[in-house]
């Protein structure tokens, strides 16, 4: 089995998400034990508990993780580009780290749909994401016009992370072409 790449100095969530990724590819989603997860991470239980106590935790750091992916380099709105390209940039952001443990998440996002619960707090969660996302292009996602908004990223987001799922391809160029297709839709209804 893979050990996680990362040293044991590492930050201690970074080494707990790189090891659940791997176990998760390994196992499924279905099977991620936090013992196994600590046992990867080369941690004891009682520190990976500290920061994630359940299963449900670990999808939460994962979306906080995409979230700083996209949002971490945002200085200021770059007024110089179309609304439809800020998002798009921020998105692939997304899918950039994606990428990055590309087995993990395909596998995490195959077992997440057989979980209710697992799925109502992953979308519950990623609606923080897509405002999140919306504010850095420049939107005010507020009021009924902002939850359309939000609703329709949603949408957009999830249109192409089905398309990515499939796309093993390193450029994923059919990502970005669903992406921008999507966003043309959302833009035209707007």
């Amino acid at each position: 089995t893979q050990k996680p790449s990362q040293k044991p100095d590492a930050n201690p969530m970074t080494r707990i998400l790189d090891a659940a990724l791997h176990e998760v590819a390994a196992k499924g989603w279905q099977h991620l034990s936090l013992e196994a997860v600590a046992r990867r991470a080369e941690m004891s239980l009682g520190d990976v508990l500290i920061h994630v106590p359940t299963t449900a935790h670990i999808l939460a750091r994962f979306a906080d993780h995409l979230d700083r992916a996209a949002l971490s380099n945002v200085k200021d709105v770059d007024h110089s580009q179309s609304v439809r390209d800020r998002l798009f940039d921020l998105l692939m952001r997304r899918f950039d780290a994606l990428q990055a443990h590309r087995s993990g998440f395909v596998a995490l996002m195959t077992g997440v749909m057989r979980e209710p619960g697992d799925l109502a707090m992953l979308m519950a969660r990623l609606s923080r994401s897509m405002t999140a996302t919306l504010s850095a292009a420049g939107l005010a996602p507020y009021g009924l016009r902002g939850l359309a908004q939000i609703m329709g990223l949603k949408a957009v987001y999830l249109s192409a992370l089905r398309v990515w799922q499939k796309d093993e391809s390193a450029d994923m160029a059919k990502v970005m072409a669903a992406l921008d297709r999507s966003l043309g839709y959302a833009e035209r209804a707007a």
